[in-house]
């Protein structure tokens, strides 16, 4: 795994790079498929839904259209052919929303909210707030890409509210999660945005820049992202 997107110092600043290539996988992997059927069976309601505007301007269409796939499809449907997670910002807001794999948020819940209150729980968020606007206004600009990541002890592609993690004990049992986001145009008020998951074993792509960018975080990131701590126990066993 390339992991130039590991920074030190760490910043949730959002530092997004412009990407010229096809956004989801055409080819999706059926884990991720049959990973979404398990979430969607205990959370549909939570997981998946659309605005009344999305409805009514029929923003779904947009998305068909763009991945290429049969228009008539259900939101459900969509989401069980497409491997990513998936959004679709209009107008700056959050009106139709795909996420079988959330960080710890409710996707529908933020139906109808803009940038800045989406990322309003986020720690140190400040210049993200401040960008959220021109971001807004880019996403449907440009196609950009941007990866947000954390350590956890909990394997699983989903981290919908409520999981329980198992205890931080040692490097064996510590996992590296990544969202890879990209963002692209559907016309000049709306953008898709789509998230693709990977969590993989700590130890497999193990770099020491990991465990610098951890240590250059700040307490309240480290508490937002929980990473007391793995921080302590990678300190302790990392020579």
């Amino acid at each position: 795994m390339n992991l130039d997107f590991v920074k030190t110092p760490f910043t949730n600043n959002p530092s997004m790079v412009r990407y010229e290539g096809i956004p989801y996988n055409k080819n999706p992997n059926q884990y991720y498929i049959k990973q979404k059927k398990k979430e969607l069976k205990h959370n549909k309601e939570k997981l998946i839904g659309e605005s009344k505007l999305s409805t009514d301007i029929e923003l779904k269409k947009l998305v068909t259209t763009y991945t290429q796939v049969e228009k008539s499809l259900s939101l459900e449907e969509l989401t069980l052919v497409l491997e990513e997670d998936f959004a679709v910002m209009h107008k700056g807001k959050m009106e139709l929303a795909s996420v079988c794999f959330p960080s710890g948020w409710i996707p529908t819940n933020k139906l109808g909210k803009n940038l800045s209150t989406i990322h309003k729980p986020v720690a140190d968020n400040d210049q993200l707030i401040k960008s959220s606007k021109k971001l807004s206004e880019y996403m449907s600009k440009q196609s950009i890409r941007r990866w947000v990541w954390t350590i956890t002890t909990y394997p699983e592609l989903s981290n919908f509210p409520g999981f329980e993690k198992p205890k931080v004990s040692k490097l064996e049992n510590l996992y590296f999660r990544v969202e890879t986001q990209t963002s692209v145009p559907l016309n000049d008020e709306t953008s898709l945005f789509l998230i693709k998951v990977e969590v993989v074993p700590l130890s497999k792509i193990w770099n020491i820049k990991i465990l610098e960018s951890i240590n250059s975080m700040s307490e309240n990131v480290l508490n937002y992202k929980d990473l007391l701590q793995i921080k302590k126990l990678l300190n302790t066993i990392i020579q």
